[in-house]
Parts: C-alpha cells; structure tokens; sequence
C-alpha cells in the first residue's frame, strides 16, 4: 500500500504532522509516482526534486498542508521559496 492511498492532501498534512510519514517520504512517492506515469503522460516538464528537499531540510512553513509536495501548472510564472 502506498503512502498516499486512501488519504487527500489534508489528510497527508496530517500524517506529517503526527510523525507518521516524513515529507521527504511523501516527496520520494511523488517523483516515483512522477517517473511512472509521465513516460506515457508526457505531463510533467520539469522536477525540483533537490530544491524540495533542500525545502524540507530547511524547514517548511507552517499551513494546512505543510509537508504534501505539489505541483505547479507551467504559466511562466517565476517560483520562489517565501520561507
């Protein structure tokens, strides 16, 4: 059984902070999830993997899904850490 299974985006927030899963552990199911799926999706561009766990390394903020890695829709927007 996954790490993700059965359980929302909050519902993974919450895993994280009881301790029962660490956001690199969500973040390692995400990019498996990622390398498995995107040959045939052709979806995602591009991978942050190392600036996400330099991220969790660093600390992340506080919030209602603190800990659930995330995906961000290409619009050339600029992404920079607010923490």
């Amino acid at each position: 059984m996954s790490l993700v299974e059965g359980h929302d985006a909050l519902g993974l927030a919450e895993l994280v902070r009881s301790g029962e899963v660490s956001a690199h552990e969500l973040l390692d199911q995400a990019v498996a999830s990622i390398e498995a799926t995107n040959p045939a999706l052709n979806a995602v561009v591009a991978v942050f993997e190392d600036e996400a766990r330099r991220a969790i390394d660093r600390g992340l903020p506080p919030g209602p899904f603190h800990g659930v890695p995330f995906a961000i829709k290409d619009l050339w927007a600029n992404v920079a850490a607010a923490w």
